[in-house]
């Protein structure tokens, strides 16, 4: 019997074996036997798909801390400028004007409120006729001045009586010894073929002593006439309401987006007033502003007809107030562009003007020549006041760019012995047939 012999040991390579116990690989493969997919590949009851990036709620989170910061920086901001460089929040009052048949539109009578357009806040009281009058209301006297103009003598950026109006009421009073009344018609965005309409109308209603015209130099030389305005608000006191634009235009978003949200924080946002009068020059590139360059700065305009339309306005003025004896005299209103050098460069490259293509001087030496040659009283101002800036007085608002307290206080000096001579001297009658 042969003895039983051991086991012999088994001679499988090392490495077979390691293979054998070499876990399965993961697989995704859709053909492959469910039961060697790996288990973590295997979906559990309640398991969420892992994100395959940043989440919608990631998203708002992110947007809202930007809005977040935003905000903050400009709340920040805006406490800063009113604590460090306080600024006039704009209040427009389109209430204070009524269309009107004719002339287009007059102020509303019996008016007492208050308007900011960038300079200060100031009282607007009309009579009730409409005419702007001082806080102790309507100066009625024997002595009596028709105020005819625009704007610039309306003077919604001064209180009455720092205007020519009020500032001619009680000096001139003082000078002649006798109470002396001012009828300020004056209207915001009127033009001579208004106040030839107004002079017809006013003249026929109360006998004056004298018919003071303003005629400004950066909007009043018109080249046609005009007989009849359509009724509705001045041009520079629109009443902007938001609105979805009619068509795919930039000037049409303008009109319906950026405009009334001007309006709406400029009354409410110093930090905004501030960055727009920082950007003036950005804005006029832009069309983002109001303001405009006059045309007839501009040595293209020399040969319009535009000084001589707006000379035989002028002459039937004077004619239709001779018509009641009443003497005129007509004061020529340098534009801020002709004065100040400070204003004139910024708008040249806003506007994107040659310099060569501007004469300052050439509305007051055209005009004038115009309005000499129908013997027209003119006073011209615009030496004077630019002696007066260069020696550091400042004629105009830094953000309306209209006549300042200290503008209208040389004016009135400039003319006011001229006035006070005209009121002691009776007009001539127009001759029989003239027409007005």
């Amino acid at each position: 019997m042969r003895p039983l012999l051991p086991a012999r040991p088994c001679l499988q390579p090392l490495h077979h074996a390691k293979r054998q116990a070499r876990p399965l690989r993961r697989t995704t493969d859709v053909t492959a036997d469910p039961f060697t997919v790996a288990p973590d590949l295997i979906a559990t009851p309640g398991a969420r798909a892992r994100p395959r990036g940043p989440g919608l709620r990631d998203a708002l989170v992110k947007v809202g801390l930007v809005c977040g910061s935003l905000g903050l920086a400009v709340g920040v901001g805006e406490v800063v400028v009113r604590l460090a460089a306080p600024q006039q929040l704009i209040v427009k009052r389109p209430d204070i004007w009524q269309p009107v048949d004719t002339l287009g539109w007059t102020h509303r009578p019996d008016v007492n409120t208050t308007i900011n357009t960038g300079e200060r806040t100031v009282r607007v009281i009309t009579d009730g006729d409409g005419f702007r009058v001082g806080r102790a209301g309507r100066v009625e006297s024997k002595r009596r001045i028709l105020l005819l103009g625009d704007s610039f003598m309306e003077a919604l950026q001064v209180e009455y009586e720092q205007s020519l109006a009020g500032l001619l009421e009680a000096r001139l009073t003082s000078r002649m010894g006798e109470s002396v009344a001012v009828r300020n018609t004056a209207v915001g965005g009127w033009d001579p073929p208004q106040y030839l309409m107004e002079a017809r109308r006013e003249l026929g209603r109360e006998r004056v002593d004298l018919v003071l015209v303003s005629v400004f130099l950066g909007n009043d030389v018109v080249a046609r006439r005009i007989e009849r305005y359509p009724p509705g608000p001045p041009a520079d006191a629109p009443d902007h309401r938001l609105r979805l634009p009619h068509r795919l235009s930039y000037r049409e978003f303008v009109d319906a987006v950026l405009y009334p949200l001007n309006d709406f924080l400029k009354a409410r946002s110093q930090l905004f007033v501030l960055l727009k009068q920082r950007a003036a020059t950005l804005r006029m590139r832009l069309g983002l502003t109001a303001d405009y360059f006059p045309e007839g700065l501009l040595r293209r305009e020399a040969s319009s007809p535009r000084w001589s339309v707006t000379a035989q306005i002028c002459r039937d003025i004077r004619d239709v107030a001779q018509a009641h004896a009443a003497p005129t005299l007509f004061v020529l209103i340098p534009a801020a562009f002709q004065v100040d050098t400070a204003a004139f460069y910024p708008a040249l490259k806003g506007f994107k003007i040659d310099p060569a293509a501007v004469d300052l001087d050439q509305p007051d030496r055209l005009l004038t020549s115009a309005m000499r040659a129908h013997a027209l009283d003119v006073v011209d101002v615009l030496s004077d006041f630019r002696q007066a800036v260069r020696s550091g007085t400042r004629l105009y608002g830094s953000v309306d760019p209209h006549l300042s307290p200290e503008g209208h206080e040389l004016l009135e000096r400039l003319i006011e012995p001229t006035v006070s001579a005209r009121l002691s001297t009776p007009a001539r009658r127009a001759p029989p047939g003239a027409a007005f």
